[in-house]
């Protein structure tokens, strides 16, 4: 792969926002930045391997033509820049057909500006649903797809034809809801579809429409996949043929970088607008000396940043001239994420003791240097539903205050009061607590997994082990690669998990996700049910949360409130922090505007270079 470009570029720019004549604005096309991130990239550029945040901001940049989108206000839109209608019709079995027209002008980005039809936006859902996708150790829950009708039959290979969708013309297809997931809180969502590259994927594949279905052809297979997808320098880590605002030039896997050029063929956003910043360059950079860079000018956006140090060493560039910031509500928060179906955190009562044993006041003003907040739930600073429902939120969530006598309440009453003999525990004497579970003795021992040169994992490493173990809990931390630690996680390629326990930070986005979040489906645990957990209660309010219509916002907010309530008691994770993020910029950098929900990889969309401040 090409070696990414380290040198600035330098450009003749005019700066009148000016309208197209395809009614798209922009500014001229010129510049490049550097955006730096303290976590690395990782090869994996297609969805299913991985989630790290740079990675999902790259497929946000690169992967576009979503039917229906959403609004920087969070609101759903159909997008005019990529479908001409969007139809729904309510059947007589309970069903819902939505109809989709795409414009007849999308264009992929290879050189013989191959035309995207319905076809790709079809195979786009049978690729992703389909038995082949997921033997690549891919997640088959990707797309909406496991709702539509014939779903089941597809997808686990017992049928090359899905029945819930036709391919009706060129630019012309449908998807059909089954009558069971109906009614959805967020009903227009099924109908957001985007394309993938057939004619790259599947060559000499065919899909054939009939009354009963899309049929793809037998020529699909995983092998084909291997080939096109799997292999190294194949589409899932280079995914040149793409339909956003911007395509990926080139990913070096040893210097974690990749580079981003302008897609000459996007049409535009929702609201018509063309990207203007002509190349973006990623790069992985060192917590400590970040702002340094943003400073010396080899670094131009850093996004999200949080923690005292970070935020105070950054502000004063900024005080200086050197650079520029926005500052908004965190969407998200720093946590501690357990796996609760196996070792000793499958227990509730050992969620809840770690948390008893950690200072989260204390920690937050440490890390945070004053710019964060303790939250007790599944929620940010900034999520709507908290903000209309702050008082009863933080007056009946228990806040887990710092508390060791309760800790040992919670795990004596949950029979943690063995030694490693099957004898009692005694306090001063033995130092693990033992549990005979399934007539076989379990310690209560926590194996860690945590990232080097991370503030939160040393700041945990220094109140938390010693904490636990004057409960009777002890807390083996393992530092690895970020990677490592995600598919530990995702237990992708694991077959027998190793880590009870996570930190990291999660991010709240428009769409919930509730349901499948905390589904005992096993089609989701690893995907959306990061946690792995089992709850009866929790998943039953979450799949009541999923009928209620988008508009009853009293009732949501109820059932959120319960939801809540019963997280709060599992203690699946353990929120550390929800703060202010900042981004840092360069002064070059003009109409950059992020918020919570509109973070860097959209705004820069909207951003354009000054030549006078460069």
């Amino acid at each position: 792969m090409k070696k990414v470009l380290a040198l600035m570029l330098a450009f003749a720019m005019v700066f009148a926002f000016a309208a197209c004549d395809d009614g798209t604005t922009q500014h001229t096309v010129g510049g490049q930045i550097v955006v730096g991130s303290v976590t690395d990239l990782d090869a994996n550029m297609l969805d299913g391997w991985t989630n790290g945040a740079q990675n999902a901001a790259i497929r946000s940049l690169i992967f576009g033509g979503a039917t229906v989108t959403y609004t920087k206000e969070g609101e759903f839109e159909v997008d005019p820049y990529v479908a001409k209608s969007v139809e729904s019709t309510e059947n007589d079995d309970g069903s819902k057909t939505y109809t989709i027209e795409i414009r007849d002008d999308l264009k992929w980005n290879d050189e013989e500006n191959t035309p995207i039809t319905a076809e790709d936006y079809v195979f786009s859902l049978l690729f992703y649903a389909s038995p082949e996708y997921a033997s690549l150790d891919a997640s088959d829950v990707h797309t909406y797809t496991n709702c539509y009708v014939g779903y089941e039959a597809y997808n686990s290979g017992e049928s090359k034809t899905f029945q819930g969708i036709r391919l009706i013309d060129d630019h012309s297809f449908s998807v059909t809801i089954t009558a069971e997931e109906l009614p959805y809180h967020y009903d227009i969502a099924y109908a957001a579809v985007d394309p993938l590259p057939m004619h790259v994927i599947a060559p000499d594949v065919t899909i054939t429409d009939s009354e009963n279905g899309v049929t793809i052809s037998d020529n699909f297979t995983s092998e084909l996949l291997e080939t096109t997808v799997n292999a190294n320098g194949a589409y899932r880590y280079l995914p040149q043929v793409t339909y956003g605002p911007y395509q990926l030039e080139s990913y070096d896997d040893s210097t974690k970088q990749a580079v981003l050029v302008i897609n000459n063929n996007f049409l535009g956003t929702y609201d018509g607008v063309k990207p203007s910043i002509e190349r973006i360059v990623l790069k992985t950079v060192n917590d400590a000396t970040q702002m340094d860079e943003l400073e010396a000018g080899s670094v131009d956006l850093i996004s999200g940043v949080s923690g005292g140090t970070a935020i105070n060493s950054g502000l004063d560039v900024c005080d200086a001239g050197n650079a520029q910031y926005a500052v908004y509500d965190r969407a998200g928060y720093g946590q501690i994420t357990f796996a609760c179906d196996f070792g000793p955190t499958q227990f509730a009562s050992v969620r809840q003791a770690i948390a008893y044993c950690l200072d989260r006041d204390e920690f937050a003003r440490q890390y945070s240097g004053g710019y964060a907040k303790v939250v007790n739930g599944l929620y940010g600073l900034s999520t709507p539903e908290y903000k209309r429902n702050q008082e009863t939120v933080d007056n009946e969530l228990n806040n887990y205050a710092k508390d060791l006598e309760k800790a040992k309440e919670v795990l004596i009453a949950d029979g943690w009061t063995l030694n490693a003999d099957g004898g009692e525990f005694v306090e001063g004497v033995d130092e693990v607590r033992y549990k005979n579970v399934d007539g076989e003795l379990m310690a209560c021992e926590i194996n860690w997994a945590n990232t080097p040169d991370n503030p939160v994992s040393d700041l945990l490493n220094t109140m938390l082990p010693g904490e636990m173990a004057k409960v009777g809990m002890k807390l083996n931390s393992t530092t690895v690669e970020f990677g490592v630690l995600l598919n530990n996680m995702y237990r992708t390629g694991i077959d027998e998990p190793t880590y009870h326990m996570f930190n990291l930070a999660t991010g709240f986005v428009p769409i919930s996700s509730y349901w499948y979040e905390y589904s005992m489906d096993d089609a989701y645990m690893g995907s959306y049910n990061t946690n792995f957990i089992r709850d009866e209660e929790l998943a039953s309010i979450a799949a009541e949360m999923k009928q209620i219509p988008y508009e009853d916002k009293e009732a949501w907010d109820a059932a959120w409130i319960n939801l809540q309530k019963r997280w709060n008691e599992l203690l699946p994770n353990i929120p550390l922090y929800s703060d202010e993020y900042h981004d840092f910029y360069s002064n070059k950098i003009q109409n950059y505007d992020p918020d919570s929900l509109w973070q860097w990889e959209r705004a820069i969309v909207y951003a354009y270079i000054d030549e006078a401040d460069q």
